[in-house]
C-alpha cells in the first residue's frame, strides 16, 4: 500500500543542530545543519515550531 506524500513528510524526524542538538525549523530553501543561535544570528520564524524533540523518535546517538 502506498502512503500519501504528506504522510511521508510528516513522519520524517526533526532536523537538529549539529552543534547543540536543538530542533531546527524546516525551511524550503535552507540546507543548514547549524542553528541560528550557534551561528550567532537572530532568526524570526514565520511560523511557530509545532513539533518538539519529545514528540519524535529521533535519537542523537
Amino acid at each position: 500500500m502506498h502512503m500519501r506524500s504528506s504522510e511521508f513528510y510528516e513522519n520524517l524526524p526533526l532536523r537538529c543542530c549539529d552543534t547543540c542538538g536543538s530542533a531546527i525549523e524546516e525551511m524550503a530553501d535552507c540546507y543548514s545543519s547549524t542553528c541560528t543561535s550557534c551561528k550567532g544570528l537572530t532568526f524570526y520564524p514565520l511560523s511557530p515550531l509545532t513539533r518538539s524533540l519529545a514528540d519524535s523518535s529521533y535519537n542523537n546517538e
